[in-house]
């Protein structure tokens, strides 16, 4: 680029953002970073002045020289580790020695590849699909090993002549997916990636999140009136939840305050709460408890966890950058979390005799049947039951449902009363393909209430090709979430900060999950949210971005491949950041700007502003 001719942007800049993109004023193509190792791709600005084309030509075939390189040097640095831990385990143990291994590994390596970008600080930290790929490194790979090696299986069913060979027919049908995935997610993203054309007001986002936090308060003293006081509560979550059907739309707006109240407090703070991290932490923490009060007694997980990850995902967004270390830390506190709930899931109120030391946990999780290997292997994959799905729908056993239970699931949102006859759902079609046909019998209360996956439910529906073409909407999904993340971490706008983190964990549920799960999660976790800043969302505003000092004619188009690497890759707007996150050092020369937090920032000899 002319160095005589700077270029101005509305905003300061972070040079040590290496995942940026340029936002501009005018036609301005895509410049976000491409695939799993975070390449930059180029695009165009309007600019006054045109750079030659042979410059052009040779710093783009420059740079995708550069990126086949980083995708080489990815691809060996996922398959290697993955390669050697399956050989050493294959010598270490004989149940391995079973050519189930080979197509495990093979996953392994194919969603490796997007840990390998994370580790290497290629993809944000909660990128969705780097959420994905650490999920799918445990649920692909890990959990099937697991599963042999620990001799553990959670299903209540009669089990597969050799679960091996069940285990690696499913891994086949991953391994075609996976495939899918990949090549789906390398795809460039085209089109314009415009600033956010609307913002947030303020004012209005306080008055109405405060109604919506007092409607939640309200709602949650209704159930403790209805169940006479808050011992009587207490009774009712731990002892006798079957009281609280038919209470589901009460039970999600008392469920929904906790984290419309953190994220009101966000706002409305973070300044000083990125001077003073450590009052992050005792929100995180009075978080945790009036949620786990709120909604986790009744014996749900998810009721504590969910909004827990959200939270650190608007921390991050909003406030501070969470390390890599904190977010590990936190993942320990969670599965150690999901371990004790579920004894206490399964044995109520008898958890209190462990603190009394009447019982030991390994008595309770004896008795209940609540161990860790259960939780990594029934709770956080599915591998035992895809594969259980899989052998019978070779058998022929059950008919497919043809999407009625997608039907059945998104008629949750329809009350009882205006639909008493459901659709069928996934417990009817579940039970005769896992029991037998016409094993499903409610009266008696047989029935299977099994969780299978995005994969399974698509076999459930259209057999073994439904498995393999579930991996599409999920790349789709993935494409879609991690674009709306990016334009909400690069972006001063808080609509997207505020509305991405929920929207990215459903993304990375869905691989795990039914879709009634994800509607259940949408309806919890994101409406309420969405409805607040829905009510306070002024309309769309001037866009803001990369402009041309002095003018010029809006149809000039200058290609961003004749801007060095480094700039691409550090031009990101960071005018949303708090005071000591904005970078001051600035080139000889450069002229100095004060921006909204009266700090200067320079890029080169451009001032950015």
């Amino acid at each position: 680029m002319d160095h005589a001719d700077p270029v101005e942007a509305v905003g300061p800049v972070d040079p040590a953002d290496p995942t940026g993109s340029v936002e501009a004023v005018g036609p301005v193509d895509a410049v976000e970073t491409d695939g799993a190792d975070g390449a930059v791709a180029a695009g165009t600005v309007s600019s006054p002045r045109p750079v030659g084309a042979g410059r052009r030509n040779r710093l783009s075939g420059r740079r995708r020289a550069g990126r086949a390189e980083a995708d080489t040097l990815g691809w060996a640095l996922a398959a290697a580790p993955v390669s050697a831990v399956s050989l050493v385990l294959v010598a270490l143990d004989a149940r391995l020695q079973h050519w189930f291994v080979l197509p495990v590994t093979v996953c392994g390596v194919l969603i490796a590849l997007d840990v390998v970008s994370w580790l290497r600080r290629r993809i944000d930290l909660f990128d969705p699909q780097a959420l994905l790929g650490v999920l799918g490194l445990h649920f692909f790979y890990l959990a099937p090993i697991l599963h042999v090696t620990l001799d553990h299986w959670g299903l209540f069913v009669s089990p597969p002549t050799d679960w091996r060979d069940a285990l690696g027919a499913m891994a086949i049908v991953n391994m075609v997916g996976l495939l899918v995935y990949r090549w789906l997610l390398s795809f460039p993203v085209r089109g314009r990636h415009s600033a956010w054309s609307g913002e947030l007001n303020v004012s209005r986002f306080y008055l109405v999140g405060g109604l919506a936090v007092g409607a939640g308060v309200l709602a949650f003293g209704v159930e403790i009136v209805m169940f006479g006081g808050l011992s009587g509560f207490l009774a009712v979550m731990t002892q006798d939840r079957e009281a609280l059907s038919g209470m589901g739309w009460l039970l999600m707006l008392a469920e929904s305050f906790p984290l419309i109240a953190f994220a009101l407090v966000l706002v409305r703070w973070r300044e000083a709460l990125a001077r003073r991290r450590f009052l992050v932490v005792w929100l995180l923490i009075s978080l945790a408890l009036v949620q786990f009060l709120v909604g986790g007694l009744r014996g749900s997980r998810s009721n504590t966890v969910w909004p827990m990850l959200l939270a650190l995902i608007l921390v991050h967004l909003l406030v501070f950058t969470i390390s890599r270390k904190a977010l590990l830390l936190c993942a320990l506190i969670f599965v150690l979390f999901m371990y004790l709930y579920g004894l206490y899931k399964s044995a109520g109120i008898e958890v209190v005799d462990v603190a009394r030391g009447d019982r030991s946990i390994e008595e309770l999780s004896s008795e209940t049947g609540r161990d860790l290997p259960k939780v990594l292997l029934n709770d956080l994959a599915r591998a035992d039951m895809q594969a259980v799905l899989l052998e019978r729908k070779r058998q022929g056993e059950g008919d497919l449902g043809y999407g009625v239970t997608y039907l059945g699931a998104v008629t949750l949102l329809v009350p009882g009363w205006l639909l008493p006859e459901r659709p069928t759902t996934k417990l009817v079609i579940g039970t005769e393909v896992l029991l037998g046909p016409g094993s499903y019998d409610r009266d008696r209360g047989q029935w299977a209430t099994r969780i299978y996956g995005i994969a399974g439910e698509a076999m459930l529906n259209f057999g073994v090709a439904g498995a393999v073409l579930s991996f599409v909407p999920l790349a789709l999904l993935v494409r879609w979430s991690r674009r709306f993340y990016r334009r909400a971490r690069d972006q001063p706008d808080l609509v997207p900060k505020l509305l991405a983190p929920a929207l990215g964990v459903a993304t990375v549920l869905v691989l795990s999950s039914d879709l009634d799960n994800i509607v259940v999660f949408l309806l919890g976790r994101f409406v309420p949210l969405a409805v607040v800043v829905l009510l306070a969302f002024s309309g769309p505003r001037r866009k803001v971005g990369l402009r041309p000092r002095g003018g010029g004619p809006a149809h000039a188009r200058t290609d961003l491949a004749a801007l060095p690497h480094s700039d691409l890759s550090s031009a990101v707007s960071t005018a949303d950041r708090p005071r000591w996150r904005q970078p001051a050092q600035r080139s000889a020369g450069a002229r100095r700007w004060r921006g909204p937090f009266r700090t200067g920032v320079t890029l080169g000899r451009e001032t950015l502003r």
